[in-house]
């Protein structure tokens, strides 16, 4: 099969997929019912294959890393590949017991809610240095923005009302009247920015999904 016929196959079956899962979604017609729950299943299947291929590809770049003793990084690749194989081991025998493994536990309590814990704050202060460095203010924008920020943070901080009672009104009356219709707005552009990459993809002028670039 020639190249251009499988680009075609592929926009082929990108459209008759989505026609049916729309009309599912807003017609109610019981004969199309099986064929959408047929369609989701085969998604979760082609879920769980594209994860098994991510976790493979996962092991071989680590273990690449291992081979040429990349410095400061081997050894975290090594701890990967020890417990990686090891614990997902453990949580298919949790899975088909269904009971939980005390050492699992111990791991996910102890070492990865511990690790993530400690990344969000390692974030904090990234966004810290952020919002230093947007609001500073040299222009009339950038100062409105510093006050509302600080406004809002004291709204948030029991301080804030503390030092002043209106502190907490002004911050409400910011966030329900500046930060929602703002959010909604995006909201309302992405939608519509997905409505228009969905009719490219059917008419066959999104080529992002084949490997391609747009045409």
């Amino acid at each position: 099969m020639s190249q251009i016929y499988r680009k075609q196959l592929v926009f082929v079956l990108t459209a008759i997929v989505a026609i049916i899962m729309v009309m599912s979604y807003f017609f109610t017609y019981e004969g199309i019912t099986p064929i959408t729950n047929q369609i989701q299943t085969w998604a979760l299947i082609i879920q769980l294959i594209a994860i098994g291929i991510g976790a493979i590809s996962l092991i071989r770049v680590h273990y690449r890393t291992i081979q040429r003793r990349v410095p400061g990084r081997w050894f975290l690749s090594a701890w990967l590949l020890i417990f990686f194989p090891l614990l997902t081991l453990i949580g298919l025998v949790n899975l088909a017991t269904g009971t939980m493994n005390p050492f699992y536990d111990w791991v996910f309590t102890n070492v990865y809610v511990q690790g993530g814990q400690t990344m969000y704050a390692i974030t904090g202060f990234y966004i810290f240095s952020a919002a230093y460095r947007a609001f500073r203010a040299r222009t009339w924008d950038a100062a409105l923005l510093l006050i509302a920020g600080c406004i809002v943070m004291l709204t948030n901080a029991p301080i804030g009302e503390v030092i002043w009672s209106g502190f907490p009104v002004i911050g409400t009356w910011l966030l329900n009247y500046g930060q929602v219709p703002a959010m909604r707005t995006f909201l309302i552009t992405a939608a519509l920015g997905l409505i228009a990459f969905g009719f490219r993809a059917l008419l066959g002028k999104e080529m992002g999904f084949y490997g391609g670039g747009m045409e």
